[in-house]
């Protein structure tokens, strides 16, 4: 009763959101990028049970660009640019980046200028690899993350430096920022609403967007990797906090199922095979 009756909170609060502010929304349109693909030659370490010892597995990574009225928002940036020379083999991971974000949105007729915001779910460098690629643009991130990043003892165990917010670590910090906390309704119309999802890291979130036609989709950030990993409730080993995923994971079924919502794995290949390939787009 008490799952049942959080399910209905939660999905009541979203519908409610969702109802008030929709006729008002501007245009919507949510456009797939290819931000890498990368073998797992270690399949355990996505199951901290001890689970997939001996197999390998194969994700992408995928950035999302979404239209939001006359502004450009950009959701995770991806590998880095050094994995255009790939296959690179790192320890257990194959990785490789077949074109940048920059020469992707070129077939849009966009700019890096063009793009306004630049959210990222985590700043794992598989999420967040070419952020400074747009420096003009407002970074959107959790308070939490950034703090995990400040915080040497995390930061060294939870993340790879190289790549994404060294400017942050140095103490040059980007000129626009926009730090968020929690659940968040991004421009306060409904359309694009943060979901933190701590765990995975300790500044993790998800995105809900709500389509006019497609209807809502969540953008899961790394909750989950592939689809087991998602039924079986699953947590990597190099994950934060146990608990806090597996509660993350509640929190965002809970949402996806009161909105009956699309869930978008974003390193899910079938996931992102569903959606239109570039120039294409959901609205």
């Amino acid at each position: 009763m008490k799952r049942f009756l959080s399910l209905a909170a939660a999905g009541a609060l979203y519908l409610i959101a969702m109802g008030q502010t929709y006729a008002a929304a501007p245009e919507l349109k949510m456009y797939r990028l290819d931000c890498g693909h990368m073998t797992l030659g270690d399949k355990s370490l996505m199951s901290d049970t001890g689970l997939y010892k001996g197999q390998s597995y194969d994700i992408v990574m995928s950035c999302y660009l979404i239209k939001h009225g006359e502004d450009w928002v950009l959701w995770d940036t991806g590998l880095p640019k050094k994995y255009l020379a790939g296959p690179l083999t790192e320890g257990s991971f194959t990785t490789k980046l077949d074109r940048t974000i920059v020469d992707q949105i070129g077939d849009l007729g966009l700019r890096p200028d063009d793009i306004k915001y630049v959210a990222v779910s985590h700043a794992h460098f598989d999420h967040a690899g070419q952020v400074n690629d747009f420096p003009n643009a407002t970074l959107i991130i959790q308070r939490a993350e950034l703090e995990a990043m400040a915080d040497t003892k995390v930061a060294s165990k939870h993340y790879i430096m190289e790549d994404l917010f060294s400017s942050h670590i140095s103490g040059k910090k980007r000129e626009r920022v926009r730090v968020i906390d929690g659940d968040v309704d991004l421009f306060g119309d409904g359309t694009l609403k943060t979901i933190q999802t701590p765990g995975h890291t300790p500044g993790s979130m998800a995105l809900l967007l709500n389509l006019k036609n497609a209807g809502p989709y969540v953008l899961s950030g790394d909750q989950w990797h592939f689809t087991e990993n998602h039924e079986r409730h699953q947590v990597p080993t190099w994950n934060y906090n146990h608990d806090q995923t597996i509660s993350s994971g509640k929190k965002l079924d809970d949402i996806i199922a009161s909105t009956h919502a699309t869930l978008v794995i974003q390193h899910e290949p079938k996931d992102n095979q569903k959606l239109p390939k570039l120039p294409l787009f959901l609205d």
